[in-house]
């Protein structure tokens, strides 16, 4: 879910700076993007787990994810011809960041599709150890 959310943030930042020609360092803004990968999970519940018989010897090991936010070259960049505009060069030419407003969109409606999906998983398996531990009442 987490890093669903900062794939959310980085398609909004792009979305809001898509045309920001200076950013605090005089620099056009770069585009963000969240790269995903696989990482084993260490925690404490898996020694436990093992030592219970509940993971076996050849069960694989559980897998999370790990996200990263990338910066897109400086050198990637639309040059639109904007002679009026403060930022533009001697030959009238603006700097912006390579921002695809559809796929900035794309994203965002992915990452909060898959965030949902994340909660709604989290809810049915707490919906289940519920009804599990009332399964004794009855």
């Amino acid at each position: 879910m987490t890093a669903q959310r900062e794939r959310l943030e980085a398609a909004s930042a792009n979305l809001a700076n898509a045309n920001s020609t200076r950013t605090a360092s005089g620099k056009p803004y770069q585009r963000r993007d969240v790269v995903f990968t696989a990482q084993d999970i260490s925690e404490s519940w898996q020694t436990e787990a093992a030592q219970n018989g509940l993971i076996g010897s050849g069960d694989s090991k559980p897998q999370g994810v790990r996200s990263e936010v990338m910066l897109a070259d400086e050198s990637q960049s639309v040059m639109q011809y904007q002679p009026g505009h403060p930022d533009a060069d001697a030959n009238g030419y603006v700097r912006l960041p390579d921002v695809d407003p559809l796929e900035e969109t794309v994203n965002m409606i992915s990452a909060a599709r898959s965030f949902e999906a994340n909660a709604t998983v989290f809810n049915t398996a707490k919906d289940l150890a519920r009804v599990s531990i009332n399964l004794g009442d009855a």
